[in-house]
């Protein structure tokens, strides 16, 4: 792209955020984030500061946590661990101790550190190319950096700004402070608005919110290799992405929808897919496999012991599934840019690739899905269960005769 037309962009996009920046805090962030001279890819002061703006736009003010339900929660998380050791035999230890109840703010806080520890190597590697780019087109290159640098910090900005306002529940890793084991949230904000708007029970609908995330809690605290290899996969994909492409022209002949394969993982999940290679195609597949079999799995569990556990849970159910299908057109599209509808695919693929095994097999059966890396089935096994079980039948070791 030829340096004038670069200044020509940024001073077009400087001249609206200048004009909205005393309404619009969102503007400013992204003003800010512009003009900002650091040298990593992202700017993660201004990220925080542009998810709290979007975070601004969306709400009201938020009542306050009261002790009492966060005492109550803590009640939830024990009586849920007892119900999924119950449901699935199988024993976990360092489980968290409580329920964190948490704020939208309080959530972009937690979850700005760990979005940094990914993307920082990235940043780290795409620097000193455009550093060795520099020495040959001085100008071009730095304005280059700058447009990824103000993109990808408004992008993952407004992303957690969005999610900040519509996650209920969430078991975080702790990837950076693997010391500190994992965490459970609930934002209870967000809880509220959403029992008070589908009419429910506010005891139960918190009881399974907890249920599904103690559920994400014991598959990782069952199985000691699965944080290493999922936080691996996402680094490799990470490392393979060319972060020069996303201020190249050519990003924009890509966007196009004639341009677009079928199977292309950009038609549910933004800007980084647009610059995806084959290589990373097939980590992208190998890392949807594994988020197919963890979120089909505590659905399947949550369906299995809230149906005994919770009087209200098929109601529950029905109206969340409604919920999903009448969302804006505008809200759907957001959903598909920010990957969020890849997700809620997992979530279906999973859960019938998981209700399929347990029918055929058992609970027990399935569990062997949690022996190691070489036992998770592919995206074709998760469209075909059939096929994993031969599989994994075949692999089994010969009965010893006593």
């Amino acid at each position: 792209m030829p340096p004038s037309l670069l200044e020509e962009i940024f001073s077009a996009i400087d001249h609206v955020a200048r004009r909205v920046v005393d309404f619009f805090p969102l503007g400013r962030g992204i003003r800010n984030a512009m003009r900002s001279e650091g040298a990593g890819l992202i700017s993660w002061e201004h990220v925080t500061e542009i998810a709290l703006a979007t975070l601004g736009l969306q709400q009201g003010k938020p009542e306050p946590i009261s002790d009492h339900m966060i005492e109550q929660y803590d009640v939830m998380l024990h009586d849920a661990e007892r119900q999924v050791e119950g449901y699935t035999g199988r024993k976990a230890t360092g489980l968290p101790e409580a329920v964190e109840v948490f704020s939208q703010a309080d959530w972009i806080n937690a979850n700005v550190t760990s979005f940094k520890f990914l993307f920082d190597p990235i940043s780290d590697r795409y620097v000193k190319a455009m550093a060795e780019l520099e020495e040959q087109q001085a100008r071009a290159a730095r304005g280059a950096r700058r447009m990824a640098r103000t993109i990808l910090s408004a992008q993952v900005g407004i992303i957690m700004g969005y999610m900040s306002r519509n996650v209920l529940g969430q078991f975080d890793l702790s990837i950076p402070e693997p010391e500190r084991g994992g965490r459970l949230y609930v934002v209870e904000p967000n809880v509220r608005r959403i029992e008070v708007e589908m009419q429910l029970h506010p005891r139960e609908f918190r009881q399974w919110i907890t249920l599904h995330e103690v559920t994400h809690s014991f598959e990782f605290h069952c199985n000691d290799w699965l944080r290493g290899y999922l936080t691996d996969s996402m680094q490799e994909y990470l490392n393979t992405i060319d972060w020069r492409g996303i201020s190249s022209p050519e990003i924009f002949r890509r966007m196009r929808p004639g341009n677009v394969r079928q199977d292309d993982a950009l038609k549910a999940g933004g800007l980084l897919s647009i610059v995806a290679s084959p290589e990373q195609r097939e980590i992208l597949k190998r890392l949807q496999a594994v988020m197919s079999v963890l979120e089909g799995y505590s659905n399947h569990v949550m369906d299995q012991v809230g149906r005994d556990l919770l009087p209200t849970y098929q109601t529950m159910k029905e109206r969340f599934d409604r919920r999903r299908e009448t969302k804006s057109g505008a809200e759907k599209l957001f959903q598909r840019l920010i990957g969020i509808s890849l997700k809620l695919q997992q979530y279906k693929l999973g859960q019938a690739f998981v209700d399929a095994v347990v029918e055929r097999e058992g609970i027990e059966f399935l569990n062997r899905v949690w022996e190691g890396p070489e036992r998770m089935p592919d995206m074709d096994e998760i469209c075909d269960p059939a096929a994993w079980i031969k599989r994994t039948k075949l692999s089994q070791p010969p009965l010893r005769l006593v």
